[in-house]
C-alpha cells in the first residue's frame, strides 16, 4: 500500500533541503522528484517521490516505511518550525495519481522497505542515474560519502535484473556465489528480482546450499 509523509510549516523546505538527496528547489507544483533520506554513512533510510501540494511537501513511499521515515526526520525537525505527520489517509483527497507506486519493471526504480532501510548506497540502486541525487545543491546528511563515491570511488556492487523460478524471496536477504555471499536482494515482482552483486559473471544462488540458481538477465 502507498503511504504519504506530510511535511508542513514555515521551515518545511529548509528542513528537507538539508536532509534529502534531491534538490527541493527543483520541485514544481506539477511535478514530483525521486529522492532519498540517508543516514550519516550515506545509506538510504527511505526512498520516495517528493511533491508539493497546497504549500505542503509530501513524501510518497510504501506505507510500511512511514514510521521509519518519520522517526529519522524527526531527529532533525526539532530545530525547525515544521510538522511531520502520516498523511496516508489523505490519498483520496489529494488524488488518484498518488495511489500507485511504480515497480522497477515500469521505471527501473526499486523501493526501499523496512527490510532494506539503511542497507544500500544511492549508487548501488542507480539513484544518481534516475535524477534522485543532486551534486550541486550543497550539504545534506550523508552527502560527503555519496559525493566521494560519485567523484572518487569505485562502485563494488551493481544493480541487476534476475529471475529465480523457485524459492521464497525476502528483500535484503543475501545471495551467494559458489564460495561466499555475493550480494543482496533489493526488490522483486513475481519471479523477477532486482539484486545488487559485485560479480554477476559467476553462478548466483538464492540459498546458502546453492540449490536455487538465479538467472541474471541484464544490468541496469
Amino acid at each position: 500500500m502507498v503511504g504519504l509523509l506530510k511535511v508542513s510549516g514555515n521551515d518545511a523546505k529548509k528542513l528537507l533541503q538539508g536532509q534529502l538527496t534531491c534538490d527541493v528547489n527543483d520541485i514544481l507544483p506539477s511535478q514530483s522528484r525521486l529522492g532519498a533520506h540517508c543516514n550519516p554513512q550515506g545509506r538510504i533510510i527511505s526512498l520516495f517521490y517528493l511533491f508539493n501540494y497546497q504549500d505542503d511537501y509530501y513524501l510518497q513511499m510504501p506505507r510500511e516505511m512511514i514510521a521509519i521515515a518519520l522517526k529519522a526526520l524527526k531527529k532533525y525537525a526539532i530545530f525547525f518550525k515544521v510538522e511531520l505527520t502520516d498523511a496516508s489517509d489523505e490519498l483520496s483527497i489529494i488524488g488518484s495519481s498518488c495511489s500507485h507506486l511504480p515497480t522497477f519493471l515500469e521505471n527501473g526504480v526499486a523501493m526501499i522497505y523496512p527490510e532494506t532501510s539503511g542497507v544500500f548506497l544511492p549508487h548501488e540502486i542507480n539513484l544518481p542515474q534516475l535524477n534522485g541525487v543532486s551534486f550541486n545543491k550543497g550539504c545534506y546528511t550523508g552527502q560527503e560519502i555519496i559525493a566521494r563515491m560519485h567523484y572518487r570511488g569505485k562502485l563494488k556492487n551493481q544493480l541487476h535484473v534476475a529471475r529465480c523460478d523457485e524459492g521464497i524471496f525476502i528483500r535484503g536477504n543475501d545471495i551467494y556465489n559458489e564460495k561466499r555471499v555475493a550480494g543482496k536482494i533489493v526488490d522483486y515482482v513475481g519471479n523477477t528480482l532486482l539484486i545488487v552483486t559485485h560479480d554477476a559473471s559467476q553462478p548466483l544462488f538464492l540459498d546458502e546450499t546453492r540449490t536455487q540458481q538465479i538467472q541474471v538477465n541484464h544490468v541496469y
